[in-house]
C-alpha cells in the first residue's frame, strides 16, 4: 500500500445534478426558490399538521428540516423495511429537485424501542484504546495468536495490527511517519462524514448485514470510489470507544481511511481502503445512522 502525502478533499458541496450544470446559479434562481418556498411552506405545515392527526411524528421530523427529494426517498427506504409508514411533502424546488419535508410514523410492525436507561460512561485512558484494539486486532493461527506491540506504538506513535489491515495512531506524537502526518494534516480540515459511534450504531451496522447477506463493505462518501472491509471496521469500532467520531476519507487512491476520536485521548485508527467495492456488497454509512435509532440494545 501506498501512503504517498496528499491534500485532504472537502466534501461539503452538494453533487451537480444535470439541470445545476445546464444553467448557473444566479441570484434570481435564489429568489425564485424563496418565493415558491414562502408561497408553498404553510400548504405544506397544513398537510404535515393532518397527518399529525393520524399518529405521524411531525414535531421530530420538522427539527430535521427539509431534504432534496432523492436523499429523502433513500432514507424513506429504510424506515420503509423498519416498518414505518412514510410521506414525503414537497414544498419548493430548488435546481430542478423537489425540496421535501419527510414524516413518518411507526406502526405495529415498527419495532418496539427499548426503554432507555441513563449510562454513566467513564472517560477512556491511553491505556483503554491501547488495550482494546490489541484485543480486538489479535488473530489466533494455528502457530499462536499474533497481536499488536504497544511498545511500538509507544516509541512510533502507531501501532499495526498483524494483517497490517488497520493501525491505532496518535495524531500528536512527535514522529514525522507519513502515516501520523496525514491525519495530523487532515484533522483540520471538515472531515469526510461524522457519526456518534454507539451500541445503536454497531447494531445497525449488523442489521443491514443481516439484511445483506453479500454485504462486505460500508463506504463514507459516494463519490470516492473507495471503502473498508466491515469486519475491520467493527473491531476498530469496538476498539476506539463511544462517541463522536470524523471519518477521513483521504482522496488518493490507495490513501487510507482514518477514524479520529473528538473526545480524549483523541488517537485515530487507520483502516486500509478497498478500492471500487461493489454495490450488490456495500452499505452505506448513512443507512446505518438511518437505521440506528431503532436498533434495541441490552
Amino acid at each position: 500500500m501506498s501512503y504517498k502525502q496528499t491534500s485532504t478533499r472537502h466534501s461539503y458541496q452538494p453533487k451537480r445534478t444535470a439541470t445545476m450544470q445546464a444553467s448557473a446559479i444566479t441570484p434570481a434562481s435564489h429568489e425564485a426558490f424563496r418565493q415558491e418556498w414562502d408561497a408553498n411552506f404553510d400548504i405544506a405545515l397544513q398537510k404535515a399538521r393532518e397527518l399529525q392527526k393520524k399518529g405521524f411524528l411531525v414535531e421530530e421530523c420538522l427539527q430535521k428540516g427539509a431534504l432534496m427529494e432523492s436523499k429523502a426517498k433513500k432514507m424513506a427506504e429504510q424506515l420503509k423495511l423498519l416498518g414505518y409508514e412514510v410521506e414525503l411533502i414537497p414544498v419548493a424546488k430548488w435546481a430542478g429537485e423537489n425540496v421535501v419535508f419527510l414524516v413518518y410514523k411507526p406502526t405495529e410492525k415498527t419495532a418496539k424501542p427499548q426503554p432507555q436507561t441513563v449510562r454513566t460512561v467513564k472517560p477512556l485512558t491511553p491505556e483503554d484504546i491501547i488495550n482494546a484494539f490489541v484485543k480486538n486486532f489479535t488473530y489466533q493461527y494455528p502457530s499462536g495468536p499474533e497481536s499488536p506491540n504497544p511498545a511500538y506504538f509507544r516509541q512510533s506513535g502507531h501501532m499495526p495490527d498483524p494483517k497490517l489491515v488497520a493501525a491505532l495512531v496518535d495524531p500528536d506524537h512527535p514522529s514525522k511517519d507519513a502515516i501520523i502526518e496525514k491525519i495530523r494534516q487532515a484533522r483540520n480540515e471538515p472531515p469526510t462524514y461524522r457519526f456518534e459511534n454507539t451500541p445503536k450504531f454497531r447494531g445497525a451496522i449488523n442489521r443491514l448485514v443481516a439484511k445483506n447477506k453479500y454485504a462486505e463493505y460500508i463506504v463514507f462518501d459516494d463519490k470516492i470510489p473507495k471503502g473498508v472491509h466491515i469486519q475491520y471496521l467493527k473491531k476498530a469500532l469496538r476498539s476506539i470507544g463511544d462517541g463522536p467520531i470524523r471519518v477521513y476519507v483521504l482522496p488518493g487512491r490507495f490513501d487510507p481511511i482514518y477514524l479520529l476520536r473528538e473526545d480524549p485521548p483523541r488517537y485515530a485508527i487507520l483502516l486500509s481502503p478497498y478500492i471500487e467495492p461493489p454495490p450488490s456488497q456495500t452499505i452505506k454509512v448513512s443507512d446505518v445512522e438511518a437505521v440506528a435509532p431503532s436498533v434495541g440494545v441490552s
